[in-house]
């Protein structure tokens, strides 16, 4: 099983380049601290498979005023410039595991809905450059009816991983599923249940 830290508080594994896609016009243009935070505690919801009603772990979209130390690996360092360029501001995040499967869900706050695109971009170079690294990329495609610039990213030869990203005004989303032990059929459809419930929380705020 394999991860990488991404910002402070999200543990994420792997992902995404930008699309248009379709997005709901209920939705807030800007999105504050405070809605990252909730957003990021949707609990993973898969029909018919189970998981720990308490996260293993979550982080909140508090700022850091404090300069992290600088990446040593090359795609967290290239990651970590694009994201201070885009004008990052925190993100929020929470993970679910047990002994079969790991779901990981991450609201990252930019300054403005200009910059959360430009950090989704660099999120998917990352991401796509993760998979290659830690299995096989098994497609990274486009995805209609959710948020804007929304794709998803399978990955093989670890289990199976499905991880969806998009955008909603200034926050960039993603949602990930790893199987890495009995697995249902279709991991994917499983996942965008889930997704479209995060999405529901932003567009709506539940």
């Amino acid at each position: 099983m394999s991860t990488l830290p991404v910002a402070r508080h999200v543990v994420v594994i792997l992902t995404v380049f930008v699309a248009t896609g379709c997005g709901g016009s209920q939705a807030p243009t800007s999105f504050s601290a405070d809605d990252a935070d909730r957003i990021a505690r949707v609990r993973p919801r898969t029909p018919d498979w189970t998981w720990p009603e308490s996260p293993r772990s979550e982080g909140s979209c508090t700022p850091d005023d404090e300069p992290g130390e600088d990446a040593t690996d090359p795609l967290q360092a290239a990651l970590d410039r694009r994201f201070a360029d885009a004008g990052f501001v925190c993100d929020a995040g929470s993970k679910w595991q047990d002994e079969e499967k790991l779901g990981s869900l991450a609201a990252l706050r930019f300054g403005n809905a200009a910059g959360a695109h430009k950090g989704l971009a660099a999120f998917r170079v990352f991401a796509h450059g993760w998979g290659e690294r830690s299995g096989e990329v098994l497609g990274d495609e486009e995805i209609d009816g959710l948020g804007d610039e929304a794709t998803r990213l399978r990955v093989g030869g670890n289990g199976v991983q499905v991880t969806y990203f998009w955008r909603r005004g200034n926050l960039v989303l993603q949602a990930h599923i790893h199987c890495f032990g009995v697995c249902p059929p279709d991991v994917d459809a499983l996942t965008r249940v889930w997704v479209d419930a995060i999405d529901e929380e932003a567009r709506t705020g539940g």
